[in-house]
């Protein structure tokens, strides 16, 4: 390979995880170790190659490179694409692709972007922040420092696509058999997912709410889908005629239960239809200064959130109560002693969820 054409600096950063899970991947199987540092992979019909374990070798970027051009042309694919598959590897992916030629204005092109950013932001904090119908407020630091590790990607070539790596995904463990309840996968990897979940979940209640249901976006929320989300969507769609968005899942990390892909459409009509909802959804009914007196069905760490149980409209129901961290340590110890408190907040109602906003421990 002539590096001239190439970052050589892209190509060291390729792990030597990525090499080998593209190998398993297409057919390679793991035969020998190969030194100290790499072992020799054969499969049927295909060349035999040494693939690194570590990226400590004086000619890393080199043995990537020839790894790259026998992987092409046993895929029959273009070097450079190869090379952009491997980058990847690591990570979940975002795509999001606009209709039109590969050029767009500058400001459609930062629209775009911004309203990428809140979306993904979005559905980042319908896992620290529990689902809401509305965020306000600065995010939690949760989410702040997981949207400071995304990356863009590399553009690809025909319509405008933009790419959103997310930061890196932990490689799964061989010999250790994975549960595969996404809580308790990282959370890299519940990002992704939880914003695979929202995006379905909205464009269902789109198709529900054109159909004639009047309540399909409050049964939404619940799966991530929030008025910060439809403005993000409706910002991203109204200046072209289509959106697609892709998500893919780090080959280092497969899913062995869901597509390679999961993928949605939108088009510049529905831009209309998300604005309405992200005003529906902000409007949702609001009591403000409520009192409660509330058990504790369940604390959640990420987000200090507590799960209530108390009485209300003279029947017993849950509240989702978020909590600065000096409550939350006192929710702890309520908790464990299984006594009522009381509690103070804005009382949020969305169909039949109720949340304490800005909850705080009474005495």
């Amino acid at each position: 390979m002539n590096f001239a054409f190439h970052d050589v600096d892209a190509i060291r950063a390729i792990s030597p995880a990525a090499l080998s899970a593209y190998a398993r991947l297409k057919g390679w199987k793991k035969t020998e170790p190969y030194g100290n540092h790499s072992d020799v992979y054969s499969g049927t019909n295909l060349p035999e190659v040494v693939l690194p374990r570590t990226r400590r070798l004086a000619d890393y970027a080199n043995v990537v490179s020839r790894l790259a051009r026998i992987f092409a042309e046993v895929a029959e694919t273009d070097e450079l694409e190869l090379l952009r598959e491997l980058t990847l590897a690591d990570h979940d992916a975002i795509h999001v692709r606009a209709s039109g030629n590969h050029a767009v204005s500058v400001t459609d092109g930062i629209a775009l972007i911004a309203g990428a950013k809140d979306m993904i932001s979005a559905a980042a904090r319908s896992i620290f922040e529990r689902p809401r119908a509305v965020y306000q407020g600065q995010p939690a630091q949760e989410v702040s420092e997981y949207l400071q590790g995304i990356r863009l990607g590399s553009m690809e070539q025909g319509s405008f696509v933009v790419t959103f790596l997310p930061p890196s995904v932990p490689p799964a463990v061989d010999g250790v058999k994975r549960d595969m309840s996404m809580e308790r996968e990282p959370i890299q990897r519940q990002a992704t997912w939880q914003l695979a979940n929202a995006l379905g979940a909205t464009s269902q209640a789109m198709a529900e709410t054109i159909g004639g249901r009047g309540d399909a976006f409050d049964d939404a929320v619940a799966k991530g889908t929030s008025a910060n989300l439809c403005d993000a969507l409706a910002e991203m769609t109204a200046p072209f005629e289509t959106l697609d968005l892709s998500l893919t899942w780090a080959l280092t990390r497969p899913l062995p239960h869901a597509d390679t892909a999961r993928r949605f459409g939108f088009t510049k009509n529905d831009s209309c239809i998300l604005q309405e909802a992200a005003r529906a959804l902000r409007e949702r009914r609001v009591q403000s200064e409520v009192r409660l007196s509330a058990t504790i069905e369940g604390l959640h760490r990420p987000g200090c959130e507590a799960t209530l149980r108390t009485e209300l409209d003279g029947k017993m129901q849950t509240v989702i109560a978020q909590l600065s961290r000096e409550d939350y340590e006192r929710a702890i110890d309520i908790h464990r002693k299984n006594t009522a408190a009381e509690w103070a907040g804005d009382l949020e109602c969305w169909g039949r969820r109720r949340s304490l906003l800005n909850a705080h421990i009474v005495g």
